[in-house]
């Protein structure tokens, strides 16, 4: 499963959280959602880095 279909899925349990008025796990969900995007828009970006180092990741906190 990629990150897009993880995605997907997620955003498909989130309406439906809500639409049963589960607020509770449509937050829990959108907290999982967010995480899942910060992480493959990081592996989108560093995949086309070429002075990346394997996959690591380093945040500069400047």
């Amino acid at each position: 499963m990629t990150d897009q279909d993880r995605i997907e899925d997620l955003e498909h349990q989130i309406y439906i959280a809500y639409a049963e008025g589960d607020y509770q796990q449509a937050s829990q969900l959108e907290k999982t959602l967010k995480k899942i995007r910060g992480h493959s828009m990081q592996m989108k970006e560093h995949q086309n880095d070429p002075y990346s180092l394997e996959g690591h990741v380093f945040v500069d906190d400047d």
